[in-house]
């Protein structure tokens, strides 16, 4: 049986939840049954050099346009030289481009995943997306939550939908908690306490709600210090907000990371304060390394923390209630360690990268067998 071609379509690898899943997806597919591609329309990326899969290739034509019939010619062009089973589009951005140009281009399996990242603020757009929901031969969500809004927001049956939850480098993101060497490196004294966060600075991540927490704790907490790793347009703004809140001394911007795993162990408790997620590869991984973990009651963050066993939820920009969370769990080490250690265990349990990679993989030989069948 000769192997299936999957084609993964994305605007490019920059740094991201999305691209981080794709990437996990690509280098841990079987070599036996798959070869998997990327083609992407915008930009490389500097995630492309995380790929390790020695039959992937990344295809980038170098032309860095982003109008939608240069993104369809792109898909076009691109399966027309090769052939793929099934083109495996990302959310809204490349699901056009994918259906039309897969199309044009006689493609025999189109499908799409969303990650959490919807676009409804027109009808036509919402028009666009509900048209082509019911087109793919199937739509992929990370979390049921994600699904069920989706289905909701644009009135498509849930039948078209699947949920195949992330998962994580259990192997990569394991708890190691001796991180002497990288608090020297950032100048980080023994007794401070660090609270962190991993992600794009962007107004989705609402940063600002968890820097207004730290400013409600600092007296309490002289020690306390905030590290935020990622970049982005809202790194101005931050900076604005932490002078205007008198938090230099409280809080870094880290700027982009290679060392995440690292820097997870190195914080005391995680939190994730975004306004919308799918399902946060960020937050699978602090977790996975046994770090206590804080996150907004958002998309699919509830079905990975099981509330108050290996972690807590919180409404979304509410300061407050993240401050008081923040400052029980400081005062209980004991219970920081409890919860570290059931985060660990129920990743291990329900989240690992193999479950996920086989959950895809099987859904594509699905596809494809139903294909045949008819």
């Amino acid at each position: 049986m000769s192997k299936i071609r999957v084609l993964h379509i994305v605007q490019s690898l920059a740094t991201g939840g999305l691209e981080n899943g794709i990437i996990n997806l690509v280098n841990h597919s079987n070599p036996d049954d798959f070869i998997v591609d990327v083609l992407c329309l915008r930009d490389k990326g500097e995630l492309t050099e995380r790929i390790n899969n020695p039959n992937t290739r990344i295809f980038f034509d170098g032309n860095h346009q982003q109008s939608k019939l240069t993104a369809i010619k792109k898909v076009y062009q691109h399966c027309q030289s090769h052939s793929y089973d099934i083109l495996h589009s990302h959310g809204y951005a490349t699901m056009l481009a994918a259906y039309i140009g897969g199309k044009l281009a006689s493609c025999p399996t189109i499908i799409n995943g969303e990650h959490g990242t919807l676009y409804y603020s027109s009808k036509k757009e919402v028009l666009i997306q509900r048209f082509l929901f019911n087109r793919m031969q199937l739509n992929l969500s990370v979390s049921s939550v994600l699904k069920n809004e989706i289905c909701t927001l644009f009135s498509v049956s849930s039948e078209r939908f699947k949920t195949i939850i992330n998962g994580v480098d259990t192997i990569k993101f394991s708890p190691n908690k001796n991180q002497q060497r990288l608090k020297k490196q950032l100048g980080i004294g023994p007794d401070q306490l660090i609270i962190g966060s991993v992600g794009r600075l962007v107004p989705l991540k609402n940063y600002p709600s968890l820097i207004r927490a730290i400013s409600l704790m600092v007296k309490q907490f002289p020690q306390l210090m905030l590290l935020l790793a990622g970049d982005g347009p809202e790194k101005e703004s931050l900076e604005k907000l932490i002078v205007k809140l008198n938090l230099t001394e409280h809080i870094r911007l880290l700027g982009q990371r290679e060392d995440i795993a690292d820097l997870m162990n190195l914080y005391d408790i995680f939190v994730l304060p975004s306004r919308c997620e799918g399902l946060s590869n960020t937050l699978l991984e602090a977790m996975s390394c046994g770090t206590p973990v804080l996150a907004a009651d958002v998309g699919g963050n509830g079905e990975i923390i099981a509330e108050g066993t290996s972690g807590y939820l919180y409404p979304t920009d509410d300061s407050d209630a993240l401050a008081k969370h923040l400052t029980c769990l400081l005062l209980n080490t004991s219970l920081r360690e409890d919860l570290g250690r059931q985060a660990r265990k129920h990743i291990e349990d329900n989240f690992s990268l193999e479950t996920m990679v086989n959950n895809y993989e099987n859904t594509y030989q699905e596809l494809l067998l139903t294909r045949v069948s008819h």
